[in-house]
Order: C-alpha cells, then sequence, then structure tokens
C-alpha cells in the first residue's frame, strides 16, 4: 500500500482539560500518513485519482482551528475519522503533539492508527 504524508501540519485550537487550556489557543502539530492505492494516479498523471494533500491541509486547519476537544485522543480519532470518510483511503496513521502541554516535556501527544476495515 502506498502512503502520502503531511508532516508537521500547525494549527492553533483550545485543546485541553485545565482552564487555562480552554481559554487560550495553543499549536497542535498534525503528522498524518495516508494509504492508498495511486497507481491509477501514477498512471494517469491526473488529480482525479489522487489525494489533495493541498484540500486535506485546508479542511484539517479549518476543523482542528475551530474545534474544541478536551482530550487529544478525542481530537485524534476525529481526524482519523475524517479522513476515512475519503473512500479510497485504506489507512490513517496520525500522530499528534502538544509541544507547550508540559514545561517538563519539549512535547507530548498521541499516536492514532486506524484502518478502514476498522470502521465497518
Amino acid at each position: 500500500m502506498d502512503c502520502i504524508f503531511i508532516e508537521h501540519l500547525e494549527v492553533e485550537t483550545i485543546i485541553g482539560v485545565y482552564d487555562e487550556e480552554r481559554i487560550k489557543k495553543q499549536p497542535i502539530i498534525v503528522d498524518l500518513n495516508l494509504y492508498y492505492e495511486t497507481a491509477k494516479a501514477a498512471k494517469s498523471d491526473n488529480l482525479t485519482y489522487a489525494l489533495d494533500y493541498h484540500q486535506i491541509c485546508i479542511d484539517l486547519h479549518s476543523f482542528i482551528g475551530s474545534s474544541s476537544y478536551q482530550l487529544i485522543e478525542a481530537l485524534g480519532q476525529a481526524i482519523v475519522d475524517r479522513m476515512l470518510l475519503n473512500e479510497i483511503i485504506e489507512k490513517v496513521d496520525c500522530k499528534l503533539s502538544k509541544p507547550m502541554a508540559l514545561n517538563q516535556a519539549k512535547n507530548v501527544g498521541i499516536k492514532i492508527s486506524r484502518t478502514r476495515k476498522s470502521i465497518r
């Protein structure tokens, strides 16, 4: 299975359970691997058969930026579910990083992997 990846998409959003996290937006870093069969796109050289990663980034920026999840797990699942709405995507690996979450650590986050089979 082939993969389009998006690395380090930074979006400001409300995320967290503590009062101070609910007031001011903070950065979330999104890394995605989107698995699908690329042969038809490669053979035709036509965007119709490919993933439009530009449009995916615009969509994610809007979706995440307007969200206000408490848990990074919930946001991660929502992103994966959103990506799997595209019927050509068979699997999604999503890594979310919350670099401002802890003063003692450079970064915290979650990695989620889902396949189309897991949502049926």
